[in-house]
C-alpha cells in the first residue's frame, strides 16, 4: 500500500517478527522491536540519514511502546515540518486490550467536572478534571502537554519553563483512531 500510494519513496517498515517478503528495491521491511532504540537509530541512519518526512506507527498499540518509538524517532529521525502518525489510539478505551480501560467516570457530556467546582468560592485554585488516560489514549493526551507547556510557561514568564524539555511539536491532530503530528518547521 505505502510503495503504491508513495511512488517515489523509499519505505522502511519495522516489524519484530516480518513475514518474508519481497515488495521491490524501495521497501526495507527489517526485523526490530518498536521500543529498541539502537536499532531504530541503525535503520534511520543507514536507509534515511537525512530523516523521513513521515513516520506512521501501526504497531503493538500499546501506550509505553509507542512512547518509546516517538522517544526514538521524532526528535532526531523525522524532518522538520514532518508528520508523524499514531494509528489505533482508541484501543486505550478497550478493556479487553493490554493495555487498556473502559472510561472511568463515564464520558458524558453532563460530566464535565463532575467531582468537583473548577473554582472554589472562596479561593480560586488549581482543580483537576476527571479524564481517562489509560494506555494509548493517555499517551495522545500527554502529548497535549509537549504542544502547548514551553511556550506558554516562557510567554507568561515562568522560570520553572527552562526545565521542560518537550518534543518539538507544532500541532496535534486528532481522529478517530488518528494522531497526526506536525514537528516544527
Amino acid at each position: 500500500m505505502w510503495r503504491d500510494g508513495l511512488p517515489r519513496a523509499t519505505v522502511v517498515g519495522v516489524d519484530i517478527d516480518p513475514p518474508p517478503l519481497d515488495l521491490g528495491p524501495r521497501v526495507h521491511v527489517l526485523r526490530a522491536d518498536q521500543t529498541d532504540a539502537a536499532a531504530l537509530k541503525h535503520a534511520c541512519e543507514s536507509l534515511a540519514p537525512g530523516g523521513f518526512d513521515l513516520i506512521v506507527d501501526d504497531a503493538a498499540h500499546v501506550g509505553v511502546f509507542a512512547a518509546r518509538s516517538l522517544q526514538a524517532l521524532f526528535t532526531d529521525h523525522l524532518k522538520r515540518g514532518g508528520h508523524y502518525v499514531i494509528e489505533d489510539w482508541g484501543t486505550g478505551y478497550m478493556s479487553r486490550w493490554t493495555d487498556g480501560a473502559l472510561p472511568d467516570p463515564p464520558v458524558r457530556t453532563d460530566a464535565l467536572d463532575e467531582h468537583q467546582p473548577a473554582v472554589s468560592s472562596d479561593t480560586p485554585r488549581p482543580v483537576r478534571l476527571a479524564s481517562h488516560d489509560v494506555g494509548m489514549v493517555g499517551l495522545v493526551k500527554r502529548l497535549v502537554d509537549h504542544v502547548g507547556c514551553r511556550e506558554t510557561l516562557q510567554r507568561h514568564g515562568y522560570p520553572q519553563a527552562q526545565n521542560q524539555q518537550p518534543l518539538p511539536v507544532e500541532s496535534i491532530e486528532l481522529r478517530e483512531g488518528l494522531a497526526v503530528l506536525r514537528k516544527l518547521s
